[in-house]
């Protein structure tokens, strides 16, 4: 169950997307002028929205994985920043520390999500 919930805290927005899409397709395709069968064509579009919000997901919770990995071998991280004029942050093991999704520093004033971080190449 912890991981359906997760799934529809980390998609809400692309799941409402997604409706609106599959909304437009129905009223699209019920038209008396278009020569589609809406039976074909309607659970054709469900099923590549559902398998582009699978794919999303599954790509967003390895990119999540990866950067704590990473973070916890010593790697560099790097952060979206848009409060400074470099534009990021550097993430440290030694100087931060990961609660739950958040990088935290008592020397800054806001953590920043893991979802919006890099690993370095350095």
């Amino acid at each position: 169950m912890d991981s359906l919930a997760g799934f529809f805290k980390e998609e809400a927005i692309y799941i409402i997307i997604s409706l609106f899409v599959f909304a437009i397709a129905a009223i699209v395709v019920t038209r008396p002028f278009v020569k589609l069968d809406p039976k074909k064509v309607l659970p054709g579009v469900a099923l590549f929205l559902i398998a582009a919000l699978l794919i999303h997901y599954n790509m967003r919770i390895s990119h999540i994985k990866s950067v704590k990995k990473a973070f916890e071998d010593g790697k560099e991280i790097i952060c979206l920043d848009k409060t400074n004029k470099i534009g990021h942050v550097l993430v440290r093991k030694g100087e931060w520390r990961l609660e739950g999704d958040l990088f935290v520093n008592p020397a800054f004033y806001r953590g920043y999500n893991i979802r919006q971080c890099l690993i370095s190449d350095d």
